[in-house]
């Protein structure tokens, strides 16, 4: 009877030590969004930047154009993207530029929800015509962003498109946000 519980016990052991890569991976995922399953929750709310005109994935992506200057994208504390303390946030999507030209910016920025209408703590906006150099095509871009220090949980983390008054349409698709290191 003692060899046959130090057999599960060893068995147990040894599965409990194995590394899952798929584990690891997950532990530094924080949120997504291939804005699929916006669909539904809107019902008689427009959502003007949601679409089915062009998506990386699926039937859904969001977009700006003449006239919708912002995207929906990702607004939430930092507290309840991440439960441990954040240095560097890395967010990745996928986009679509119609034309070659445009001035759209993925805007990443931080704020302090105590202090409404005061200059983000952070604001970073990484222009697309920079990393997509084939239009028409979707292509996958990435940014890290590293926190300041003077930033709290309660602080807001913000991701969405801004057409800077562009002509043309861009689309953003399977957007993902993970703990960098």
């Amino acid at each position: 009877m003692l060899k046959k519980k130090l057999v599960f016990v060893l068995l147990a052991i040894g599965l409990a030590s194995c590394s899952d890569t798929k584990t690891d991976v997950q532990s530094t995922h924080l949120a997504a969004n291939d804005f699929e399953s916006v669909d539904g929750w809107t019902e008689n709310v427009p959502v003007s930047s949601l679409t089915k005109e062009n998506a990386h994935s699926g039937q859904y992506s969001v977009k700006v154009s003449p006239g919708l200057e912002y995207s929906r994208g990702y607004h939430n504390t930092l507290s309840k993207l991440s439960s441990s303390e954040l240095k560097k946030i890395k967010v990745r999507a996928w986009v679509n530029l119609s034309f070659g030209a445009t001035s759209t910016l993925l805007v990443t920025a931080i704020e302090d929800p105590s202090n409404p209408g005061a200059k983000p703590v952070l604001w970073e906006g990484m222009k697309l015509t920079d990393e997509v150099k084939t239009p028409g095509k979707w292509t996958e871009v990435e940014k890290v962003v590293t926190l300041p220090e003077n930033v709290s949980s309660s602080y807001r983390f913000n991701v969405y498109l801004w057409s800077t008054g562009a002509k043309e349409t861009v689309f953003l698709d399977d957007l993902t946000i993970d703990k960098a290191e």
